[in-house]
């Protein structure tokens, strides 16, 4: 379906209902700045429109009582799809950002049409399944793993020659008829930690992206930093230059490899990754001057509320990096005894296979109806 033409107030609430899941108009007034009559007319509008309901009367302190508004789950959804150089998962989402199904799509020789044929009917699928019309489709975001050399083009590894210098939106439309938008990996998965992860607790943050590459999307007051041609927060060239390891995925298994602990790829090192492996801690000994070289960059540099260590690392073993972060400020004079307001170091509560399609999902809907 098309969604509705909204205004800005409406699209504006509509985030923040989203946000906290239900919200008295009272919030909303506090939350937007907005007067009451002009959140009044924006709920009205987005009731108007089927995407929220009127429900309850709460007493919110000692003015007269508000009523609560629900998110209608059910008006829209939304498919993602993430393609990285081994794997490959679809998540279908509805207008609440919940995850209403998800699936691995992984295919030999990642085609690309092979597997957006596959993402579209496994959405559809789905939502035939428990009787939602497919035009409460609104589209398709798709996030590769790789850098942008034009508005929907990425240049991604050599594992994803099909993907690489394509038009994906134009090309996706029309394979699909579906609206779609394009990013890669490390924004999107910035995003979907955002939508349902630890990085809901903050308006500003970095989220450092391990994988196979490496990579960070940035958001900045809510909005995603994106750079001119979308390459904002492609930090591996950081390392390169400055003559230190860069720490991915693929140096692990290397490194794990050499104490005889065989991984058959990305996949199979993070389903049965064991902290306790012979290779783990030189791993991290190699690698860990890097990520405290990093994060004291882009703390200085951007100056967010918090860092958050993720992508496809394994949990846990993020949780050591993190806590054995070592910032360059920590060996400076203290001038006055004070230092700068400090930034939050904190770990991707996510799994490492969700956020980077949960991301690609959110984006339709910032697309046509949040802003």
């Amino acid at each position: 379906m098309s969604p509705p033409k909204l205004s800005a107030r409406s699209r504006t609430t509509l985030a923040a209902i989203r946000r906290r899941g239900s919200a008295s108009r009272s919030e909303l007034i506090r939350d937007l700045g907005l007067s009451g009559t002009a959140v009044f007319r924006a709920t009205e509008e987005l009731e108007a429109a089927g995407l929220v309901r009127s429900g309850e009367t709460v007493a919110t302190g000692r003015g007269q009582p508000s009523v609560m508004i629900h998110m209608e789950p059910d008006a829209a959804f939304s498919l993602g799809l993430s393609v990285m150089t081994d794997r490959a998962d679809v998540v279908l989402i509805d207008l609440a950002g919940s995850v209403r199904a998800r699936r691995q799509i992984t295919l030999p020789g990642m085609p690309r049409a092979a597997m957006v044929d596959a993402a579209v009917s496994f959405g559809l699928d789905q939502m035939a399944t428990v009787g939602i019309d497919r035009r409460r489709l609104l589209g398709m975001g798709v996030a590769v793993a790789g850098y942008f050399v034009g508005p929907s083009m990425v240049n991604p590894g050599r594992e994803l020659e099909e993907w690489a210098l394509v038009d994906l939106k134009e090309a996706t439309e029309r394979q699909t008829g579906l609206p779609t938008s394009v990013e890669n990996i490390a924004n999107a998965a910035a995003l979907g930690e955002r939508m349902l992860g630890v990085a809901a607790r903050y308006d500003s943050f970095c989220y450092v992206n391990v994988a196979a590459g490496f990579g960070a999307g940035i958001v900045m007051n809510g909005t995603l930093v994106r750079g001119r041609y979308g390459n904002a927060g492609e930090i591996a060239g950081l390392f390169t230059s400055s003559g230190r390891a860069t720490p991915n995925l693929m140096t692990l298994r290397d490194r794990l490899a050499d104490h005889g602990i065989a991984c058959s790829g990305m996949s199979d090192l993070i389903t049965h990754f064991d902290p306790t492996w012979p290779g783990v801690d030189e791993w991290l000994a190699e690698h860990q001057e890097s990520f405290s070289y990093l994060f004291g960059a882009l703390r200085m540099t951007l100056d967010c509320e918090a860092l958050i260590l993720g992508g496809r690392l394994p949990r846990v073993l993020a949780r050591r990096i993190v806590d054995a972060i070592d910032l360059p400020e920590n060996h400076w004079p203290v001038r006055r005894e004070r230092r700068a307001p400090p930034t939050v170091m904190d770990v991707a509560s996510l799994e490492p296979e969700l956020s980077g399609p949960l991301g690609a999902a959110s984006l339709i809907f910032h697309q046509t109806l949040f802003d």
